[in-house]
């Protein structure tokens, strides 16, 4: 393997870091609006998208120490199995309570509410290729085993 493979993630899950730090911004304004704050969903959202980021920072720091001991297959089968693919879940869970609240009229004409969908879609984009790249790079791992 590479270092730029393993530098490659460390790369999306710092993006990541720069879109959760925008939509935590976004979530803390809508908790000034009382018809977002009182919904239980909304609320939900907010329990499983504080599990994400503090899922998605474990993520991170396992990732940067896999860079460190390069090569090490059963480090990064780790960090995609009890790491990434868990953050993944939360980020899900969250997205499933948010898309319900917007169901309700007076959540949805909040206009952070719009802001905050398109910063989770983003979130979710990157946890998608935070993901693929890391099934890569296990893949090409198992290939060079496969050679050897």
């Amino acid at each position: 393997m590479k270092d730029i493979d393993l530098s490659g993630v460390i790369s999306l899950m710092q993006t990541q870091n720069d879109y959760i730090n925008q939509v935590y911004k976004i979530i803390y304004v809508l908790y000034t609006d009382l018809n977002v704050a009182n919904n239980s969903e909304f609320q939900k959202f907010t329990v499983h998208f504080n599990s994400f980021m503090l899922s998605h920072a474990k993520s991170e720091g396992f990732s940067k120490a896999a860079e460190s001991i390069q090569n090490n297959y059963v480090l990064l089968e780790k960090l995609i199995d009890s790491e990434i693919l868990a953050t993944g879940e939360q980020l899900e869970f969250a997205v499933i309570h948010l898309e319900t609240a917007i169901k309700e009229p007076r959540i949805r004409t909040n206009l952070q509410i719009l802001l905050l969908n398109q910063g989770i879609l983003m979130l979710e984009e990157n946890q998608l290729k935070i993901i693929e790249t890391v099934e890569g790079l296990l893949e090409k791992f198992r290939q060079t085993q496969l050679q050897n």
